[in-house]
């Protein structure tokens, strides 16, 4: 039975947001394809932010944070929603990734040099929220954000293949909500 982990990268933790209700219907579609889905809900965490390279080195002394590594170890599969804040991903979802990699997590030393990703084995999906079109983000703005986030946390992590969906508009109307809606829905079904 393949297991799931949900990621809300939210800062605002209300289930009233576009992130929420998107998570809410990947769960779903993933439980009725007979998955076990854990969800963890960043905006609700409250962690200190990092700010020295001795912390960073060092275990995290949260639980909150050592459970959430917990369920990343349990995970086949790991999806991440967000809004993009500022072209990336919100500050509070990076935070909560640094101290994820807190004390070797996610990247190990290897004798070779090159860090070995933590998460190996493991793939990912990615889903963006934004007010722009997602043509207009990925060609005129190169999507930088979101692929370094990809690139510089998830893959390097060892997490492979990472899938990225994006969805524009997150000011939208109720047919628009619905319509985003069951396609997470259908995307928790084919844990994709």
């Amino acid at each position: 039975m393949k297991h799931i982990l949900i990621i809300e990268g939210h800062p605002d933790p209300s289930p009233e947001r576009l992130v929420s209700a998107l998570a809410s219907a990947y769960q779903k579609g993933a439980e009725g394809a007979d998955r076990i889905v854990r969800r963890i809900n960043v905006g609700a965490m409250y962690f200190p932010l990092l700010r020295t390279a001795a912390e960073f080195a060092q275990e995290p002394p949260d639980q909150a944070i050592r459970e959430a590594r917990s369920a990343f170890l349990q995970a086949d599969h790991i999806v991440f929603i967000y809004p993009l804040w500022l072209g990336g991903p919100p500050a509070l979802l990076k935070a909560f990734m640094e101290q994820m990699a807190r004390g070797q997590f996610l990247l190990q030393e290897n004798k070779g040099g090159f860090p070995r990703g933590g998460l190996k084995g493991r793939s990912a999906s990615v889903i963006v929220t934004m007010g722009m079109p997602p043509l207009v983000y990925r060609t005129l703005f190169g999507a930088h954000g979101v692929k370094a986030f990809n690139r510089s946390i998830l893959r390097m992590a060892g997490l492979s293949p990472v899938r990225t969906s994006y969805f524009g508009g997150a000011s939208i109307t109720p047919p628009r909500c619905t319509e985003l809606v069951e396609k997470l829905r259908v995307m928790g079904r084919r844990a994709a």
